[in-house]
């Protein structure tokens, strides 16, 4: 119960799916965790569902758009004292459309949420993690980044480019004790994939037979936090989608 006791995690979209899984196993096992995601509401809601033992900080919650600069800067500034242990960037949004028949709009929201809300994300943290000599990155991709994806060009590039910057960051940081590392789950069941699962088309094609849990992605997230020779991974969490 206490591997990350002490720890203070920031967790962006940590209001629900992926990153809500990694913030309740992070906090079971007694880290303090900062959700941030785009409303107050639903986030208050996540928080209660952490767990509030032997933590050294309280959990909080910052609504912002990862996307914005300004709304990073001014997390930073209310973040300035405490350590910044993890940062998990989690947030994302997914695409279901042809190339030729998405909005330049739509475009834009998948490449600022997904690559540009990370790659903010860590230019946030960095600094303050430098001082320290010490942090842990984790960034979540996608299956697709490298398999590619059917109504899914622009998403896939965004996680494609997720898997480039933790790369180069792992190279960048580590002389600075920090590690930088990336979760790349095939499908898993969230609201994301609600839709694409009805008549169980997807698990047919997964070797396992089903849909990978939240859960299972936040025990993968809780490895990279612990393991302190972890650094430069890309981890699949895919049920062997990979393999086909």
């Amino acid at each position: 119960m206490a591997s990350l006791r002490g720890k203070r995690c920031l967790i962006t979209g940590g209001s629900r799916g992926i990153g809500l899984a990694i913030a309740k196993v992070f906090s079971n096992h007694g880290a303090s965790c900062v959700l941030i995601g785009r409303h107050h509401e639903t986030l208050t809601t996540a928080i209660h569902s952490l767990n509030h033992a032997c933590l050294s900080y309280p959990h909080e919650a910052h609504a912002f758009n990862v996307s914005n600069l300004s709304g990073w800067q001014s997390f930073m500034h209310k973040m300035k004292t405490g350590p910044l242990d993890i940062l998990v960037n989690a947030a994302g949004i997914s695409q279901n459309s042809f190339l030729f028949k998405t909005r330049f709009q739509e475009m834009n929201q998948l490449l600022d949420t997904n690559l540009k809300g990370t790659i903010l994300g860590c230019q946030s943290v960095i600094p303050r993690m430098m001082k320290q000599k010490s942090g842990n990155i984790i960034n979540v991709s996608s299956l697709l980044a490298t398999n590619g994806g059917r109504g899914a060009s622009v998403y896939a590039a965004s996680k494609a480019g997720i898997i480039g910057l933790t790369r180069a960051l792992a190279w960048e940081v580590g002389r600075f004790n920090i590690r930088a590392n990336v979760i790349q789950p095939g499908y898993i069941e969230t609201d994301m994939t609600k839709d694409m699962e009805e008549g169980g088309h997807l698990s047919a094609l997964i070797p396992m037979g089903r849909l990978g849990l939240a859960e299972e992605v936040a025990d993968a997230a809780l490895f990279l936090a612990n393991n302190t020779y972890a650094h430069n991974c890309v981890l699949n969490i895919d049920g062997g989608l990979s393999a086909t």
